[in-house]
């Protein structure tokens, strides 16, 4: 039997390893056990959000007979709003959760009856999990111990996938702080803010981006190159720098020679190709075909967002000339939210992002993983939203932290800039 306790009073846990040593005597074989929560809590820092009397539920992995269930669940609870609308359709759940990439957990009573649920998708080359879906049905918010639901499913998938998975994250909402308090305590971090990202009930909403490490992506794996930033950067650095202990970078103001000749060839030259996927969602590429350059990206009608971005160039005209077309779609499409993951060694490319008036709104470590090298890259999160932020959001002090040293009330909204 299971007898620790998972949180230690004035611990501070800041990576997976620190995590799971607290369950050091769980063998990989004995993962099912935690399913059936036989472990032991430290209720102690936790009596704002949970009662420790509060009913544990029994953890299954979902079958995919149970995909309807599951998405009448999101159904439920968002009113049909969820933007993400692969988590209200049963074939789409049912396809993910026969897929080996993906995990959906059901929250059980002993009565057999779902109250929750909760997924998790293995990007497997990236080295990354990705944690959503956290949904307990109504009526059982404040019966169902959903921290220890929640705990149960980390200490399933953070043992289980050790050695592949390095990093894992999640986006919490800004209406309430349960979830950003959860996730903190067991290691994942606010690392950047996703203004604006979504609508959910039919209104805008901002996220936030908590990740938790490997503690070897953070040092042994991490590029050796000091990062090399913008000045603008530097509040989002000095942030992350504060818990992760990275080191200096480099500042840098670039002067950008940009010959704008080029700029205006190539955006006679570039194409944009369309691909549909399910839901109404579809990538949009930007595509020089002489140089195969691109940048990629999701659209969410839904969010009306712009997610997801990659991109690869030659030069600094065609980053120009992707930019000048992006701003234009996000005007014709009325896009509420553009981000943007850049290079954290390339001063050039982050100058260029905010000249055409993205703003960094986060900077996070070890995020790209380079496969040819086997180390990963810093990112700088560049983003543009539209309209005013809800002053009234709900965040935990971390994360009020992160959101002070942005200014994100005195820097809000810019106008896009087109050359």
């Amino acid at each position: 039997m299971v007898s620790s306790s998972i949180i230690l009073k004035n611990q501070i846990i800041l990576s997976i390893n620190q995590f799971l040593n607290l369950y050091h005597e769980i063998d990989r074989t004995d993962l099912e056990n935690i399913l059936t929560l036989d472990f032991d809590l430290d209720y102690s820092v936790l009596e704002r959000y949970v009662n420790s009397q509060r009913i544990c539920p029994i953890i299954e992995l979902a079958r995919p007979e149970d995909a309807e269930e599951i998405s009448q669940i999101f159904k439920e609870i968002y009113k049909g709003t969820y933007p993400y609308k692969k988590m209200e359709s049963t074939d789409s759940i049912a396809e993910m959760i026969k897929d080996p990439n993906y995990y959906w957990f059901l929250f059980k009573l002993e009565t057999g009856e779902i109250v929750g649920t909760f997924g998790s998708h293995l990007e497997r080359e990236k080295k990354r999990g990705f944690l959503y879906g956290f949904v307990i049905k109504k009526g059982y918010h404040k019966v169902i111990d959903i921290f220890k639901a929640f705990i149960g499913c980390a200490i399933y998938l953070w043992k289980r996938y050790q050695k592949q998975i390095l990093i894992w994250y999640g986006e919490m909402r800004t209406n309430e702080t349960s979830s950003q308090f959860f996730t903190s305590i067991v290691g994942m971090k606010p690392v950047a803010f996703f203004a604006n990202k979504d609508i959910f009930f039919n209104k805008k909403e901002s996220d936030i981006l908590q990740v938790i490490y490997d503690q070897d992506v953070l040092k042994s794996l991490r590029k050796k190159k000091q990062p090399q930033i913008i000045r603008q950067v530097l509040n989002s650095y000095t942030y992350i720098n504060k818990r992760f202990q990275l080191g200096l970078p480099i500042i840098k103001n670039p002067k950008l020679n940009i010959n704008q000749e080029i700029v205006k060839d190539l955006y006679e030259k570039i194409e944009i190709i369309t691909q549909e996927e399910e839901h109404g969602n579809k990538w949009i590429t930007i595509l020089n075909k002489t140089s195969k350059s691109f940048f990629k990206f999701l659209h969410n009608p839904y969010s009306k967002n712009f997610e997801k971005s990659e991109y690869e160039v030659k030069s600094l005209e065609e980053l120009n000339c992707f930019l000048i077309k992006i701003n234009n779609l996000i005007e014709d499409m009325d896009i509420n939210y553009f981000e943007c993951f850049v290079s954290a060694y390339n001063v050039e490319h982050q100058k260029i992002f905010h000249n055409f008036g993205f703003e960094p709104r986060g900077y996070v470590p070890s995020w790209k993983y380079d496969a040819k090298n086997k180390l990963f890259e810093d990112q700088v999160v560049f983003n543009y939203f539209k309209d005013n932020l809800d002053k009234n959001m709900k965040v935990i002090p971390e994360v009020k932290e992160l959101l002070d040293i942005l200014n994100i009330f005195e820097k809000s909204s810019r106008d896009l800039i087109n050359f």
